[in-house]
């Protein structure tokens, strides 16, 4: 099978040498080698965060990481505001409305982050509302939000915020104390640099508390049983023991280099790609973009789906086409995870070369049709 390099906004590009941990020999998830395993896991994710308090792992997606946000608080405190920059915040609706919850909904404009004033007065005009779902990076608009202001305001309301760092985490600077975040969603495979299979929620007191008296619905994502078995330095089922080896490296890779300038890193190649693509006369899409990925608008009547195509068939990269209503109209370049600056101009300057080749016939049939 041809090889190719993925520029995907997840799974990303991981190095050989992260990619061999996943054949390492199998242990045991009872055993003294998976309770140092997991251990370093949680200790490593911690110092990325900048906290202490609790994490838990799943074998499952993100979106297995949202669903156990969800499951494990209760609908019965009050509404949820989600504040949406895009698909991933429709997914928290679309989660919390199979668990009963009320939803209402917080949108920005296309390309636009939710301005934190807007949440503030939602909150202060309606009492009935006690959680607030967000994202810190939507990987379908590349847009980031202001967790740190949002956090803020839900701390001095007395509102529980759950955010989606699936995409942002490793690349977006996030404190999860200093922001007052309450639940945050994880995963491996975006900017942690990781294979996929792995997820994780960091949980603090505050809602802790009210996932003890929960009573909701749950199996799998049960929290009360992952922290019975988290004091064992175990996992209540069977984990995907070769990407948590995986998973185990690259943290450990990310934290021997700082987590600081791991957001450097990240913050230059975002910098030196949008620096290529505007110096060419391409348009972006976000207006508050996040370093994990730069997102690049096509001009009427240029198809992202057939340059997508053919630059996988010819160059051997694949980008990530838009979601739902934006798909064949954007580009997706993920600079997410360890991905070398020189890789990522060269792909930038394929993408251009490619995206002008289709943008000069567009032009050419416009011309030949005003000749007409």
């Amino acid at each position: 099978m041809k090889k190719y390099l993925l520029l995907t906004v997840g799974p990303v590009y991981v190095p050989q040498n992260l990619l061999k941990k996943a054949s390492e020999d199998l242990i045991y998830h009872r055993e003294e080698k998976f309770h140092n395993l997991l251990s370093s896991i949680i200790s490593q994710l911690q110092k990325i965060l900048f906290t202490k308090e609790k994490i838990f792992i799943f074998t499952a997606s993100g979106t297995g990481a949202m669903e156990a946000a969800v499951s494990n608080l209760t609908p019965k405190m009050g509404k949820a505001l989600v504040v949406s920059c895009g698909r991933f915040g429709e997914r928290w609706r679309e989660i919390l409305r199979s668990f009963g919850y009320y939803v209402e909904m917080l949108r920005s404009e296309p390309g636009k982050p939710v301005p934190p004033e807007e949440v503030e007065r939602k909150v202060k005009l309606d009492d009935t509302i006690k959680y607030i779902f967000t994202t810190l990076t939507d990987t379908s608009t590349g847009v980031k939000q202001d967790i740190k202001n949002f956090g803020r305001i839900a701390r001095e309301n007395n509102r529980i915020l759950i955010v989606d760092g699936i995409c942002g985490i490793g690349a977006d600077e996030f404190y999860f104390d200093e922001f007052y975040c309450d639940i945050l969603c994880g995963a491996s495979q975006k900017a942690l640099g990781g294979i996929p299979g792995i997820s994780f929620l960091s949980v603090n007191e505050r809602a802790w508390e009210i996932i003890k008296k929960s009573n909701t619905s749950r199996y799998y994502f049960d929290l009360i049983s992952y922290e019975k078995f988290l004091n064992k330095k175990e996992t209540p089922f069977t984990p995907a023991i070769n990407t948590l080896y995986v998973f185990d490296s690259c943290l450990r890779k990310i934290n021997k280099l700082g987590i600081k300038k791991y957001w450097q890193r990240h913050e230059f190649n975002a910098n030196l790609v949008r620096k290529i693509l505007l110096k060419n006369n391409l348009e972006l899409f976000s207006q508050s973009p996040s370093n994990a990925l730069t997102i690049i608008k096509m001009k009427e009547g240029i198809d992202s789906t057939q340059i997508i195509r053919e630059i996988k068939e010819k160059k051997g990269i694949l980008f990530s086409n838009g979601q739902g209503e934006w798909k064949g109209k954007i580009i997706r370049f993920s600079h997410m995870g360890f991905i070398d600056s020189k890789i990522l101009r060269k792909a930038a300057q394929v993408l251009i070369r490619e995206i002008k080749k289709y943008e000069k016939k567009i032009f050419k049939v416009e011309g030949t049709i005003k000749k007409l």
